[in-house]
C-alpha cells in the first residue's frame, strides 16, 4: 500500500476540510496566542511615540527662468544661468546632503532636546522601555539651556530637572563613556568614562563640571508644578549625528516619474520641529541656489572691473593731455583731409580695441584653465564680446559639469564614485578641448592684429604729411578716443553683470510649504497594529503546526494508522486524564473506560461471543502504552463477570507486577524453568475475576524459554481455567519472542500510540507481521485525544466525568500526563 503521512495534508492535493480539522484541534492555542498579541498590540498603541509626517514641495524649472532686457540677453545665456538642464536625481541628494542638513541644523539651533516622561513608583525601572511615555517638548519647554559653546559638552546625555519651585531646580545626570563634543571645532574631542551628578541650583546660575557648562532659564510657559507627574529632561545634540539622524528621516522624491515637481518627506515625534527644519531646509537649498548663481555673476563682474582699473587710468591721462593741448593752442578743429585720416584711424583702433579686449579675454582664460583646478569662476565670452557660440557653448557645459562633480561629492556613495571618475574625465577632456580653441583663436587674433596695426602705421604715415600741430592733436585724440571706447565697453558689460546679478532667482521655487495643519501621525497605526496581531495570532500558530508536522516522525492522527496498515481497527482508547493506571477499575464512568468497553464489545462481535479466547498486546517500541491497555482490557473483561487472567510476558522488562502491587519473586520463568506449577505462580488481584501471572525472576534466555513446549502448556491449561487470557508481550518491533507467542493466541492486538508511535517503525513492525503470514492482528489505537477529536468524530463530553472538578490549571498539566 503506497504509504500516506501526516505531510499529505500539506502536498498539492489538499484537503481543505482535513487541514481545517487538524488546525481546529489547536483552537486554544490559536486564542491564547491572539489574546497575548492584541494585548501586546494595545500596550504598543498606548506607550508607543507618535511619529508625525510632513512635506514640502519644491518646483524644478529646466526652461530658460527669464530672458534679460536688451542687449544683457546674451551674457544671461553665456552665463548659463536659465538655460541649464538640472540633474534632477543628483537634487535630491542635494536638498538631503549632509553639509546642507548640518546647515540648518546651525541655523535653527537645534543644540538641546527637551522632554517630558510620565512618571511612576517604576520610572527608573521602565524609563528606557516601551512602558515608559515620552513626549518631545519643541517650543512648549518650560525651560531653555544656555549652552557654553567654548567648553566640551557632555552630549547624548539625559539631565533630569525637578523644578522645587519658581527659583529652584534639581539637576540629575548618569551615564557611562559619555561623547564630549566641541560647538566651535564641531567634533567629539573625547569621552567620560562615568558621569554621575546631582546638585540643587538657581535659575541662571551657572551649572559647570568637567564635562559640561550651561545655565538653565524659564521660558514662556514655565509652570512650577510641571514636574508633578512627569520627569522633565534635556540632552545636548552632538550636531553630526543629529544631522544623520535627519539624513535617515528624510525623504526626497519627485511627484511622478515626468514630474520636475520634488517632494521632500520628514519624519519626527514633534510636529512642529519638523514643520520648521522643513522650511529651513527649503530655504536653505534655494538660498544655496541663488548663491551659485551670484557666484558666476561675481567672477564675470571682478574680471571687468581687474580690466576698468588698468584702463582708467589711460583715459584720464589721455584726457588731461588732450585738454591742455587744445587749451595751450587754442586748437578746436583740423582740415577735412586731417579730419578724415584721424576719423580711419580712430575706426581702426577701435577695432584694435576690441580685438584686444577680446585678447585678453582668451589669455585670462588659457590662464586660468591652466592654472586653477576651481572652474566655477570661468567669466562668460561675451563680458570681452567675443561672440563665439562654439567657445560659448564648451565654457557653459564646463561649468555644469564641475557642478555637478560638486553636487556629487557633497554627497558621496560608492555607487556615485562610479559616475565621478566619469564626470572628472569628462571635465579634464573639455578644459582640454577649450585650452585648444583658445590657442586657435589667439593665433587668429594676432594676425588680425598685426593687419590692423599695418593699416594704422599706413593712416599714421599719411597724417606724417599733416602740419606738425594738427599731427600731436590727432596722435593725442587717437589714445584718447581708444581709451574712452574701451572704457565705455567696459562699464556696459559691468551694468549688464550687474544686472543680471540682481535679477537672479534661484532655479527652483516653493509650491506648497509645510504646515502644522498639513502634519499627519503615521504611527502607531492603531487599526493596523490591531489587525496584524490577529493576523499573527493565525500565521504563528499554524506555521508552528505545519513546521511541528513537517518535522514530526510520529503518528500523529487515528488516519495516519488506518492509512499505513491493511489490519482492522479493533478500536480507540481516550486520553487518561487521571493518575490512576487502573483507570477502568477506579474511574468507570470516565471517557477512557468506556473506550475500553467498547474495545470489548468489538473484541465480542470479532470473536461471535466465544470464550477461552487468548489475546496478545504488543508494539512496535517500549512507551506506547502496551501494559496500559493490558492491565485495563483484562479489567473490563473482569468486570463484565468473565473470570479473567494477565500473563506479564515481558520478561525483560516487567512491571504490570508494580501495579498491582504484587511480588515477582516467582512467575512465567519459574513456570517455564519447571521450579514452579501453576498453582503457585497465579497471583489473586483486588479487582474481581482477575488474577495475575507476573513475570518472574529474570531469565537470560527469555526467546529460549519462551520457544519450548512450556508456554504451550501453560496457555492450555490456562483455558481451562479462565474464559480470557490476555498476554501483555515484549514490543515485536524490537524483540523476536512476541512472534512466538502469536502462535498460541486468538487475537493479536498491535497497540499504535497518538504522538508516541513513530511512522516507520510502525509501518516496518506491521509489514513484518504481513511477510509472516500473521493475520489474526488488530490495531488499537491508543491516547487519542477527547476534546481534540470531539470535532471530528462527534465524540461528546457531557456523557463522561473526566476532570469536571478541576480548574482551569490543572486541567491544562494534567494533558500532560500521559496513558502508560
Amino acid at each position: 500500500m503506497k504509504m500516506k503521512d501526516n505531510q499529505d495534508m500539506f502536498t498539492s492535493n489538499l484537503d481543505y476540510k482535513k487541514v481545517f480539522q487538524r488546525l481546529y484541534v489547536y483552537r486554544k492555542s490559536y486564542i491564547i496566542i491572539s489574546v497575548i498579541l492584541l494585548i501586546g498590540a494595545f500596550i504598543y498603541n498606548k506607550y508607543a511615540p507618535v511619529v508625525y509626517k510632513n512635506a514640502t514641495t519644491l518646483y524644478l524649472n529646466e526652461d530658460d527662468k527669464t530672458k534679460s532686457l536688451g542687449s544683457a540677453n546674451d551674457l544671461f545665456q553665456s552665463f548659463g544661468m536659465f538655460n541649464v538642464k538640472e540633474n534632477i536625481d543628483n537634487e535630491l541628494e542635494i536638498i538631503k546632503s549632509f553639509t546642507l542638513l548640518k546647515r540648518v541644523i546651525n541655523e535653527t539651533d537645534l543644540k538641546v532636546s527637551y522632554f517630558a516622561a510620565s512618571q511612576s513608583i517604576f520610572s527608573d525601572l521602565l524609563f528606557n522601555t516601551p512602558f515608559c511615555r515620552k513626549t518631545e517638548l519643541y517650543r512648549e519647554s518650560p525651560i531653555e539651556v544656555i549652552v557654553d559653546p567654548s567648553v566640551p559638552q557632555a552630549v547624548n546625555l539625559n539631565f533630569f530637572v525637578t523644578i522645587l519651585n519658581e527659583t529652584d531646580i534639581l539637576v540629575e545626570a548618569e551615564g557611562d563613556n559619555v561623547a564630549l563634543y566641541n560647538y566651535i571645532d564641531d567634533l567629539v574631542i573625547s569621552r567620560a568614562p562615568n558621569i554621575t551628578y546631582k546638585q540643587r541650583f538657581r535659575f541662571g546660575d551657572d551649572i559647570k563640571s568637567r564635562y559640561f557648562n550651561f545655565r538653565i532659564q524659564k521660558t514662556s510657559s514655565f509652570s512650577k508644578d510641571f514636574t508633578r507627574g512627569r520627569r522633565l529632561y534635556f540632552m545636548m545634540n552632538d550636531n553630526n549625528e543629529l544631522a544623520l539622524r535627519y539624513q535617515k528621516a528624510l525623504l526626497t522624491e519627485t511627484t511622478s516619474e515626468r514630474s520636475t515637481l520634488i517632494r521632500v518627506t520628514l519624519t519626527g515625534t514633534n510636529r512642529q520641529r519638523i514643520t520648521d527644519f522643513l522650511n529651513n531646509l527649503t530655504s536653505a537649498y534655494l538660498g544655496k541656489s541663488l548663491d551659485k548663481k551670484n557666484k558666476t555673476a561675481l567672477s564675470t563682474i571682478d574680471f571687468i572691473d581687474s580690466q576698468i582699473s588698468d584702463i582708467a587710468d589711460s583715459l584720464s591721462f589721455a584726457e588731461s593731455a588732450l585738454k591742455n593741448f587744445r587749451s595751450t593752442l587754442g586748437l578746436m578743429d583740423l582740415s577735412f583731409q586731417g579730419q578724415q585720416v584721424f576719423e580711419q584711424l580712430n575706426k581702426l583702433e577701435n577695432e584694435k580695441a576690441a580685438l584686444s579686449v577680446q585678447k585678453k579675454y582668451y589669455e585670462y582664460l588659457n590662464h586660468y584653465l591652466a592654472n586653477s583646478n576651481e572652474l566655477s569662476d570661468i567669466p562668460a565670452p561675451s563680458t570681452a564680446n567675443v561672440v563665439d557660440p562654439m567657445l560659448s557653448s564648451l565654457v557653459t557645459q564646463l561649468i555644469n559639469l564641475n557642478s555637478e562633480r560638486a553636487s556629487i561629492m557633497k554627497n558621496s556613495t560608492s555607487q556615485q564614485n562610479l559616475y565621478l571618475a566619469d564626470i572628472v574625465a569628462r571635465i579634464e577632456n573639455m578644459r582640454k578641448t577649450i585650452l585648444e580653441t583658445v590657442k586657435n583663436t589667439l593665433n587668429t587674433l594676432t594676425i588680425s592684429l598685426n593687419e590692423i596695426n599695418y593699416r594704422m602705421n599706413k593712416a599714421t604715415g599719411q597724417m606724417a604729411q599733416m602740419p606738425k600741430t594738427e599731427l600731436q592733436l590727432r596722435g593725442i585724440e587717437r589714445k584718447f578716443t581708444l581709451n574712452d571706447a574701451v572704457y565705455t565697453f567696459l562699464m556696459q558689460k559691468r551694468a549688464e553683470a550687474q544686472i543680471a546679478k540682481a535679477s537672479s532667482i534661484p532655479d527652483y521655487e516653493v509650491v506648497d510649504a509645510a504646515f502644522v495643519a498639513t502634519s499627519r501621525a503615521t504611527s502607531p497605526k492603531r487599526n493596523l497594529n490591531y489587525i496584524i496581531a490577529l493576523f499573527l495570532g493565525l500565521l504563528l500558530p499554524t506555521s508552528f503546526i505545519m513546521i511541528k508536522d513537517f518535522l514530526n516522525t510520529t503518528i500523529i492522527e487515528a488516519e495516519t494508522i488506518e492509512n499505513l496498515s491493511n489490519f482492522p481497527i479493533l478500536g480507540r482508547i481516550f486520553h487518561n486524564y487521571h493518575r490512576s493506571t487502573m483507570v477502568v477499575n477506579d474511574h468507570p464512568n470516565s471517557s477512557v473506560t468506556e473506550s475500553f468497553r467498547a474495545v470489548r464489545t468489538n473484541f465480542q462481535f470479532f470473536s461471535e461471543g466465544g470464550k477461552r479466547q487468548v489475546l496478545l498486546l504488543t508494539s512496535s517500541t517500549s512507551g506506547e502504552g502496551k501494559s496500559f491497555c493490558s492491565i485495563n482490557l483484562a479489567s473490563v473483561f473482569a468486570l463484565n463477570g468473565h473470570k479473567t487472567i494477565l500473563l506479564e510476558f515481558d520478561l525483560r522488562r516487567p512491571k504490570i507486577h508494580q501495579e498491582f502491587n504484587s511480588t515477582n519473586m516467582i512467575g512465567i520463568s519459574s513456570y517455564l524453568i519447571d521450579k514452579a506449577i501453576i498453582e503457585d505462580i497465579i497471583l489473586p488481584t483486588h479487582i474481581e475475576n482477575l488474577d495475575l501471572i507476573s513475570a518472574g525472576p529474570a531469565a537470560p534466555n527469555p526467546a529460549e524459554l519462551i520457544a519450548s513446549e512450556r508456554t504451550g502448556e501453560l496457555i492450555d491449561k490456562l483455558k481451562e481455567m479462565y474464559d480470557y487470557i490476555i498476554i501483555d508481550s515484549a514490543p515485536a518491533g524490537i524483540l523476536a519472542e512476541t512472534l512466538l507467542l502469536m502462535k498460541h493466541t486468538d487475537l493479536n492486538i498491535f497497540v499504535a500510540r497518538i504522538d508516541k508511535t513513530i511512522i516507520e517503525a510502525f509501518r516496518i513492525t506491521t509489514k513484518s507481521l504481513e511477510n509472516n503470514k500473521i493475520t489474526n492482528v488488530s490495531i488499537l489505537i491508543n491516547d487519542l485525544n477527547i476534546r481534540r477529536e470531539s470535532y471530528k468524530y462527534g465524540y461528546n463530553t457531557k456523557y463522561y466525568t473526566d476532570d469536571r472538578k478541576l480548574g482551569f490549571f490543572s486541567r491544562i498539566f494534567s494533558r500532560n500526563k500521559k496513558a502508560s
